[in-house]
């Protein structure tokens, strides 16, 4: 099966819109972007050039955190959970 573009072009711009609005709700609180997809659609060798370009084109912008759950998990507990802690008393 030959991996149709206009498939590839939604898949792209629906990565860019949503980075976008996260992007500029993220100038005042922090946001969580994940990129679900299934293999069938970029799990080929052939279709993993899509998610370089999504990626590419998110971590082209200033101050954003490529990072992983384990990450976000140790900076909140270094961060945030003791305030978060109290207020739950």
């Amino acid at each position: 099966m030959v991996f149709r573009r206009p498939i590839a072009d939604e898949f792209l711009e629906r990565c860019r819109d949503q980075f976008d609005v996260l992007y500029e709700e993220g100038a005042e609180s922090g946001r969580v972007m994940c990129i679900a997809f299934h293999p069938f659609l970029l799990g080929r060798a052939h279709a993993v050039g899509l998610l370089d370009e999504a990626l590419a084109y998110v971590l082209g912008h200033e101050g954003v955190w490529r990072t992983t759950a384990d990450e976000i998990a140790a900076w909140y507990l270094d961060n945030a959970y003791d305030e978060a802690l109290a207020l739950a008393r």
